[in-house]
């Protein structure tokens, strides 16, 4: 039993003639697609700057830097929140250094706690 050749024939014409006719319709697709796919990029990096907050978004640390860098440029030095004078007399600087000892010394016994 021969077959015919013409419904062979005939359904690769309705094939070929359904992909030009939607040719156009693939290739919005695909620029939805590609557009889709950056707009997630791009939403992606932006959530992640945002869940990471830096000094812009915490109002009390901006103050911090505001006062140090208002300090450096008296020309005193910024510890422990409070701005020192530029020249420290030697009385003031022992008194700076004995304190500091201390701290140093709380900080060690609270560490070694642990």
């Amino acid at each position: 039993m021969k077959r015919s050749k013409k419904p062979l024939r005939q359904e690769k014409q309705s094939f070929t003639h359904f992909m030009k006719g939607s040719e156009k319709w693939l290739n919005r697709i695909c620029y939805f697609l590609a557009a889709l796919i950056i707009a997630l990029i791009v939403g992606g990096i932006s959530l992640h700057a945002n869940a990471h907050p830096t000094d812009w978004h915490d109002n009390e640390l901006s103050q911090q830097i505001q006062a140090e860098t208002q300090c450096e440029l008296k020309g005193g030095i910024y510890e422990n929140g409070v701005c020192l004078p530029p020249n420290l007399t030697l009385a003031a600087e022992k008194e700076l250094q004995a304190y500091t000892a201390q701290k140093q010394a709380e900080i060690n016994r609270t560490l070694g706690e642990k």
